[in-house]
């Protein structure tokens, strides 16, 4: 006995199947090309660049690369220098119209040989313990070379500053937060030591123009 399919369902079979096929479609990004594409990671990382990172107890200098054909320590000598082995000085130096220096000194006493080349970071700290807006501008000439340390022996890089208010600053009263300390990240290392601000802020958005380390 032959079946008989009710008209209803009959004409009811193509749309379920045209149905399916585009359920299908769906579910494959919609473009028969594939899944649809999931977010990639380029947005977090872009906003998680912005973040501040550092020591818990100071925020973090500024630390952008050191110069490309940077000299590296050569193979079997001395290592770099790293923080824990160096103390830092900074001492007032040559001042003039609208602008103010200082030299800022680190000094071997972890009793190894070690190099040091290059500029490193700089982060301003307030009298209040906040970060202060710090603008780190190297300087090109004299070019950056790698210095040997022995124990007891320096390096210094020569650090100005302006002194006179510029575009939105105020021109009464402190151009930026008064400074109390310098935090100063060595050539190619990430942590940080403090030395003593000499005085006065630094006017400019806190831009600080930075000589490469030379033996003191």
């Amino acid at each position: 006995m032959s079946t008989t399919i009710p008209t209803r369902l009959a004409l009811a079979l193509p749309l379920l199947v045209t149905g399916g096929l585009l359920l299908s479609a769906c579910s494959s990004g919609g473009d028969g090309t594939g899944p649809a594409a999931s977010p990639t990671s380029s947005s977090v990382a872009t906003h998680a660049a912005t973040g501040t990172t550092g020591p818990a107890t100071a925020p973090a200098p500024t630390a952008a690369p050191e110069p490309s054909g940077a000299d590296p320590t050569a193979a079997g000598g001395p290592d770099r220098c790293h923080t824990s082995e160096l103390t830092g000085r900074l001492t007032p130096g040559d001042s003039g119209a609208g602008h103010t220096g200082a030299t800022l000194t680190l000094t071997d006493t972890g009793g190894e040989v070690c190099t040091v080349y290059g500029y490193g970071g700089l982060g301003l700290i307030a009298q209040d313990g906040a970060a202060a807006p710090t603008v780190q501008d190297r300087v090109a000439s004299p070019a950056p070379r790698t210095v040997t340390l022995q124990p007891g022996d320096a390096v210094s890089s020569t650090l100005y500053w302006s002194d006179v208010a510029s575009g939105s600053e105020p021109t009464t009263g402190d151009c930026e937060p008064q400074p109390g300390q310098l935090t100063v990240i060595p050539p190619d290392e990430t942590d940080a030591l403090s030395v003593t601000w000499p005085g006065g802020p630094v006017c400019g958005g806190g831009e600080i123009q930075q000589t490469a380390y030379v033996a003191a």
